[in-house]
């Protein structure tokens, strides 16, 4: 079972160059990779179309190594993206801005408070629940086409995740508690995929299963 919980936003949790090998470099253990995420956002590209909805900026709130910048040149080749990582090792070594889901003041430190897709993967299960609320709402304020959101929860822990390549040293909360926070700003459009109420975007009921 996971070990003592810390907060991406504690100074206590190292999110270094250790980290990023176990969990993104070794082909032995890592729990993702380039080509995964570029699968992933094939997908996300494709739905996003079907939906109506384009995308000409993009910003990843916890990008990591940058995956999806990388896959963004291929499915989104016109779009622009803005890459945001708590990490300031990560920061130093690609010069993404630093900053966090819980915090950051898009409009100051990205010139832009709306981004027509919002990536947010494997992030908030490393917030408490005071901070992940937050970053649920700012997700919500940020979203203007489409949020994919990707966290981790109790249920994933103990049945569908690999233990040895995944980190469990987080908050694993019930899928409910997202759910049920998401569905104040954003309506479910499968697949990882939230569409914000606002947008004038078509859900056929089993979309949204």
């Amino acid at each position: 079972m996971p070990g003592p919980r810390r907060s991406a936003n504690d100074s206590t949790y190292e999110f270094d160059a250790n980290y990023y090998r176990r969990f993104y470099d070794d082909p032995k253990t890592r729990v993702v990779d380039a080509g995964s995420v570029r699968t992933l956002a094939k997908f996300v590209a494709a739905y996003l179309a079907h939906l109506g909805i384009e995308v000409r900026t993009i910003l990843d709130i916890g990008c990591g190594r940058g995956h999806w910048r990388h896959a963004a040149k291929h499915c989104w080749p016109k779009a622009r993206w803005f890459g945001v990582e708590w990490s300031q090792h990560l920061c130093e070594e690609h010069g993404w801005t630093h900053g966090s889901v819980v915090d950051l003041d898009p409009a100051r430190e990205l010139g832009r408070d709306k981004f027509d897709l919002v990536v947010c993967q494997g992030v908030l299960q490393y917030l408490d629940d005071r901070q992940a609320a937050r970053a649920l709402q700012n997700l919500g304020r940020w979203t203007a086409g489409a949020l994919y959101l990707e966290a981790l929860t109790r249920r994933d822990w103990l049945h569908h995740c690999d233990r040895e390549r995944t980190d469990g040293d987080v908050h694993l909360r019930q899928g409910e508690w997202y759910l049920r926070r998401l569905s104040r700003t954003f309506a479910t459009a499968g697949g990882g995929v939230f569409v914000p109420k606002r947008a004038a975007v078509t859900l056929f009921e089993l979309e949204g299963s």
